[in-house]
């Protein structure tokens, strides 16, 4: 079976708990009143989706292991690996905007070969298979481009928050985000990952960089930016393979620029 026919099945579990979350979980008028509310809200939300969606994944690759908490900053095992995200952006959801997905990556060898990314609010679903290319379809298909830029003083540029960094690391993001301010046209934080890297991959943004990437928050939009045309590295400059200590996704003509613009990071 080739990859492209495995794919139909991933897609199909996509849509399926997407919609599910669209009908069940998400409205426009959605609002909570505090910490505490939202706590509660996102565990009634992963309750109502991780296992079913966890198994009907699993049926597909049965011996695929799974990318769990204490995993997702550690370089992977060879073999097979679900790198999912169930609700990436819930803390969206449950406040009515729309940037929220289900976030889908299988990881052979410690690198994404297979993505699917869906977003029910827009009905938006971009997949990639590595070394065939990254699609959207909405629901027409295309092929993804990413931007031409070549100076960095032209990018925008962006990054996201997970929302539980500890303090250091949220001083570290704030004085990059100040540096990066005079260095290029404009400098985006937002949440959730997926989306910015997305906004990579169809020429929207030109640069995304993160430190301490957790793999089920970018493995799927990384491949997606990267079969787009996009290179993934660390800030070094050193290829990304899950478990690196820094993130940065850019058209390879910024690459170069970028990496220097950010060695101060």
């Amino acid at each position: 079976m080739t990859w492209g026919m495995e794919l139909t099945p991933v897609i199909d579990v996509a849509r399926d708990f997407g919609h599910r979350l669209l009908h069940q979980h998400w409205s426009p008028s959605n609002r909570l009143t505090d910490r505490t509310a939202m706590r509660a809200a996102a565990t009634a939300l992963d309750e109502s989706i991780h296992a079913p969606l966890r198994a009907a994944l699993s049926a597909l690759r049965p011996g695929a292991r799974w990318v769990e908490e204490p995993d997702e900053r550690t370089p992977l095992d060879e073999g097979e690996w679900w790198a999912v995200d169930d609700v990436e952006g819930a803390v969206n959801l449950l406040h009515g905007r729309p940037e929220w997905c289900i976030s889908i990556a299988l990881l052979r060898a410690g690198s994404p070969i297979l993505a699917v990314v869906y977003e029910p609010v827009a009905d938006r679903l971009f997949t990639a298979v590595a070394g065939v290319g990254a699609h959207l379809h909405t629901p027409a298909t295309a092929l993804l481009e990413i931007s031409p830029k070549v100076d960095f003083s032209d990018a925008i540029i962006e990054t996201s928050q997970v929302g539980d960094e500890p303090e250091e690391l949220q001083s570290r993001i704030g004085n990059a985000i100040g540096k990066l301010m005079s260095r290029a046209l404009l400098v985006r934080t937002t949440i959730p990952t997926t989306f910015p890297l997305l906004a990579v991959a169809t020429g929207r943004s030109d640069v995304f960089w993160q430190f301490a990437p957790a793999t089920t928050g970018v493995a799927a939009a990384t491949l997606i930016a990267t079969e787009a045309g996009a290179r993934a590295s660390d800030l070094t400059g050193s290829p990304w393979r899950p478990g690196a200590p820094s993130l940065l996704v850019t058209p390879p003509a910024l690459h170069e620029p970028a990496v220097k613009a950010m060695a101060d990071l």
